[in-house]
């Protein structure tokens, strides 16, 4: 990992292929790398905090150094238009901000970083393998008034017991560079990395890239996971057997190359009701959408309101109906009735949109 060459006032120079800004977000943690000509703004990852620029000889980063291969951005503006429109009609009493134009207002570009490791493995293996076959045999039934044979196969796996030893280059076994990464891959679905194509400082044209908070020694142990995945299928597959239990491996590891890839992603945000920041993530290539959602209370309580006028309205209907009932006109009655049924069922209404949003919320909070 070689030194970042800066400037005084910090911004990067030679390796990133321009100025580039480090901002730093106080609430998430996350450090940001952005075009020099971008303002700072509100974080683009947790939205609940204004970046701040940073200053590298003070604040060093976990890893500094520009990555060496880039997945673009492949999902079409029609695609992400309509993502955005259904998830912001999607919500009964919304957030004012909630809604198409101010989320696509904020949409912001963002790369995230993933590790991809070449490493030699070799080592001893043993593992039961499966043998899928078949067994043939006849069975006797009554049809038709009259004894038939029916001939009936029956799938079968045998299992036996391989050793082995494995020697063998693997490339691109994909680790976290973010701790994040699997909370934003569940949500969004993981990226096609064979898009992925050389960096080139002019693709980063308004997009702003997170730097890794986990640098390679600590991505290694998932890695191996992946590695062994990766082996255990080899060595089936080097069986010709058709499944596989029990893996179990002695694995040495050399020549390890570690390269970092960007990741493609778009954010946007709106406001809820305490003015707190819910974040709208979108899949880079897919267009896919995942957000945080939140229901107004004071939305609730307008709508609640409105709903109590209405009863009280249908209340003093009811008592002016009574009044001419019992003094002028003894039909009066009759619709004093109705009119009092009215009252309490609208009156019972009020209460929904509240119930609604305590619930809605209450879950949300706890999904």
């Amino acid at each position: 990992m070689d030194e970042v060459e800066l400037t005084q006032n910090g911004n990067w120079i030679g390796v990133w292929g321009a100025d580039w800004v480090l901002e730093g977000c106080a609430s998430c943690n996350g450090v940001f790398v952005l075009p020099p000509d971008k303002v700072s703004q509100r974080c683009p990852f947790c939205g609940q905090a204004a970046l701040a620029q940073m200053d590298p000889a003070d604040n060093r980063p976990i890893y500094t150094q520009p990555p060496e291969l880039l997945v673009p951005f492949g999902a079409a503006e029609n695609q992400l238009r309509a993502s955005v429109s259904k998830f912001a009609k999607s919500l009964w009493l919304a957030p004012a901000d909630l809604n198409e134009n101010a989320l696509l207002g904020r949409l912001q570009p963002i790369y995230l970083p993933m590790w991809l490791v070449d490493a030699q493995v070799q080592g001893e293996w043993q593992a039961e393998m499966g043998f899928d076959y078949e067994i043939v045999s006849h069975r006797e039934q009554f049809k038709n008034s009259d004894w038939q044979t029916e001939r009936v196969k029956e799938k079968r796996v045998r299992w036996e017991q391989r050793v082995g030893r494995l020697q063998r280059q693997y490339d691109n076994q994909a680790a976290p560079a973010l701790e994040e990464q699997a909370q934003v891959e569940a949500k969004i679905g993981r990226f096609d990395l064979k898009a992925q194509k050389p960096f080139q400082p002019g693709d980063l044209h308004n997009s702003v890239v997170h730097l890794p908070n986990r640098p390679p020694e600590d991505a290694w142990n998932e890695a191996v996971v992946g590695l062994q995945t990766a082996v255990a299928q080899d060595c089936r597959l080097a069986c010709e057997a058709d499944h596989s239990r029990g893996f179990k491996w002695s694995p040495r590891f050399a020549n390890q190359q570690w390269t970092q890839l960007l990741l493609p992603l778009y954010t946007s945000y709106y406001l809820d009701d305490d003015n707190r920041a819910q974040m709208v993530l979108l899949h880079g290539q897919t267009g896919k959408l995942h957000g945080a959602k939140r229901v107004s209370m004071k939305r609730a309580q307008r709508v609640a309101g409105m709903i109590a006028v209405i009863a009280a309205v249908f209340l003093l209907l009811t008592l002016a109906l009574l009044a001419v009932g019992f003094t002028v006109a003894e039909g009066a009655l009759a619709w004093a009735g109705v009119a009092g049924v009215l009252t309490v069922g609208v009156g019972g209404t009020a209460v929904i949109p509240l119930l609604y949003a305590w619930y809605f919320n209450s879950v949300q909070g706890k999904s």
